[in-house]
């Protein structure tokens, strides 16, 4: 830990003993710990209050350099890429589960240009059903079918992914913009002892989308996949014990925020971007 942080999380907690800093600060502009909270059904708690600590708080000048704004700009997509942005809940949330479990999980997904331009040539002329390119498919299992509603995961690889069907298929357009349609199922199953000895995600998704072929971008986005995930890990902050269902839904986000936040896994940079499952 820097001494920057180790400083500002005893200002922010003067309680702090050691051990984890994850939770949500306030900051003065010159980096100044003014409070701190870590659980979220209190934000709105916290926020009225951080707001009223703030406005008590001595604020020195920020010194930021151009250096240091270039540096720490956010991580933007690559050029030509779509911006997909995920909505994920346990739905029912079953019975005991912790409430946690009801909360909603978000995120965004990139798609490339070159995955579109794939779609695009290899269903030209054609409205035969073709393989979703390879590191789409790995993108979409490993990084954005999951359990996020308590927020961060425990990351999946592409080896525990047992299972991974995914077809595209064109149904028309006009003018510059053609149409299609997307089938896919898939399984993943790993083990982390001693946090948990197994867990699973499966599911089927359903979709469609829209492209316009000249900057090979998708204009529209529609998906949903309706899954089953399981886990022994139940308790606190955990998943429900057993099986439980779980849906994600997508839709295009061409907002200038969505271009500004990158997704959670993408700071992996190739193993979020270019990865591929075993046998593909």
């Amino acid at each position: 830990m820097s001494d920057w942080w180790a400083r500002t999380v005893r200002e922010a907690k003067p309680q702090h003993q050691g051990g984890s800093t994850q939770g949500y600060y306030i900051l003065t502009p010159d980096g100044h710990g003014v409070t701190w909270d870590n659980y979220i059904p209190r934000l709105e708690q916290f926020l009225d209050r951080g707001i009223r600590e703030y406005a008590r708080a001595r604020k020195g000048k920020a010194n930021v350099s151009r250096a240091d704004v270039r540096e720490f700009a956010p991580q933007e997509p690559p050029e030509g890429t779509s911006v997909i942005r995920l909505y994920t809940r346990i739905r029912p949330v079953p019975e005991g589960a912790d409430p946690m479990n009801r909360l909603l999980g978000l995120d965004y997904m990139w798609i490339l240009r070159d995955e579109m331009r794939d779609i695009l040539r290899s269903t030209e002329n054609s409205t035969r059903e073709v393989e979703m390119p390879p590191t789409l498919v790995a993108r979409l299992t490993v990084f954005h079918l999951i359990d996020n509603v308590r927020g961060q995961v425990w990351s999946w690889q592409p080896r525990d992914v047992r299972k991974a069907n995914f077809r595209v298929k064109a149904a028309g357009g006009s003018g510059q913009t053609r149409k299609f349609t997307f089938t896919g199922d898939f399984a993943k199953q790993s083990s982390n002892p001693p946090a948990w000895t197994a867990r699973g995600h499966e599911g089927k998704i359903d979709g469609e989308f829209e492209v316009d072929t000249k900057t090979e971008k998708i204009v529209r986005f529609r998906m949903f996949a309706d899954c089953t995930a399981w886990s022994d890990q139940g308790g606190n902050f955990r998943p429900p014990s057993g099986r439980y269902k779980i849906v994600t839904a997508a839709i295009e986000a061409t907002d200038e925020l969505a271009q500004q936040i990158a997704p959670e896994p993408a700071n992996t940079g190739n193993h979020y971007l270019r990865s591929r499952l075993g046998n593909r």
